[in-house]
């Protein structure tokens, strides 16, 4: 395991990496024809400092690797990887999505067009959060996965650890 500093390092990237290229992604899926700077800005920013403040404040990145540890994958694989990534990424959404939510949507009560009997039907916050991370969590997982070895990268270069290594590979103690 990694110290603390090096994962509030990481945090401090991997929300930079997530927020700039989820902002992108989740604008562009939604049907927008074009992204408006300010209002990308705003939505980055809202982004950006929310996952770090969860990720500096909760220690999602370590909880996520445990995960990975408890189902026996090694520090240095991929299945290590896409494990802690896929518990990380939705432990952040369950902290981000909802802000965002809000954010997007406003907390109270919104009209929307029912798919199924074509009336309007009042959709509370909670409703709406569940439909975003229902339709966003496969791409908030493949945005982690990638933005994962940047982020780790750069925090192992800022505190100069090493990744860990696998159980085999480490030397034997006397």
């Amino acid at each position: 395991m990694h110290s603390k500093k090096y994962y509030i390092i990481y945090g401090l990237f991997f929300s930079l990496f997530v927020a700039a290229v989820l902002c992108l992604c989740l604008t562009l899926m939604q049907g927008m024809p074009h992204i408006d700077p300010v209002f990308y800005l705003m939505t980055f920013g809202v982004a950006f400092v929310t996952s770090f403040v969860v990720t500096a404040v909760v220690p999602l990145a370590r909880v996520a690797a445990a995960c990975a540890v408890y189902y026996d994958a090694k520090p240095v694989g991929v299945a290590f990887r896409l494990i802690q990534n896929v518990f990380f990424s939705t432990l952040i959404m369950l902290f981000l999505g909802i802000v965002m939510t809000a954010f997007m949507t406003g907390v109270g009560e919104t009209q929307a067009l029912s798919a199924m009997t074509g009336e309007l039907m009042a959709i509370n916050l909670f409703d709406r959060f569940v439909g975003l991370c229902l339709q966003f969590w496969p791409t908030i997982v493949i945005v982690a996965f990638l933005c994962d070895p940047a982020a780790g990268g750069l925090a192992a270069k800022i505190t100069g650890e090493r990744a860990a290594e696998a159980p085999e590979a480490a030397p034997a103690r006397a």
